[in-house]
């Protein structure tokens, strides 16, 4: 083979590896926060507004604050602790601290992850601010790279959530 012909083929090689790499950006794990405890019926009648910052340390090209925010919304809405009305909504502040993953791994690509939440009340007084640091990874095998590491963050952030949504039950059961 020719040197100009080896070069373009270790280009295009390089090329499909960055294409397949800029897959692993996390996304949600539905399964996991299915696994919120369901109330019966909402633990207060207001809804919610959700919203979520992340330290701007933190290499955000895996939009990680739009996952944690994802889940969030549905592992409370699974949980069942909001009702419908919006007329005074309370207010969940969830600040992304820590977001550390191993770049390579043969295999869970475990990582950190530390949230702050602060979550209000009707009458905008602070009911909640709770640290929260999860070390997780993939639990589920595959051959691809990128998609273990997608997985190990989508269960990192479902672990994090499920814990803060336990949390905020039993506050409100009270």
């Amino acid at each position: 083979m020719e040197p100009s012909r080896i070069k373009n083929t270790y280009l295009l090689l390089l090329m499909l590896l960055f294409a397949v790499s800029g897959c692993a950006g996390p996304k949600i794990a539905t399964d996991l926060l299915a696994n919120a405890r369901t109330n019966e019926k909402p633990l207060t009648k207001n809804s919610s507004i959700v919203n979520v910052a992340i330290n701007p340390r933190i290499n955000n090209y895996e939009k990680l604050d739009e996952s944690v925010k994802q889940s969030l919304e549905i592992a409370l809405a699974n949980a069942n602790i909001f009702g419908a009305d919006s007329s005074r909504p309370y207010s969940i502040d969830a600040n992304i601290l820590i977001a550390s993953q191993s770049p390579m791994s043969f295999g869970s690509f475990e990582g950190k992850l530390e949230i702050r939440y602060v979550v209000q009340d009707l009458n905008d007084r602070e009911i909640l601010d709770k640290r929260i640091l999860t070390v997780a990874g993939s639990d589920k095998w595959s051959f691809s790279g990128a998609e273990r590491h997608r997985r190990a963050r989508a269960v990192n952030i479902s672990k994090n959530v499920l814990q803060f949504v336990d949390i905020l039950q039993n506050l409100l059961q009270k």
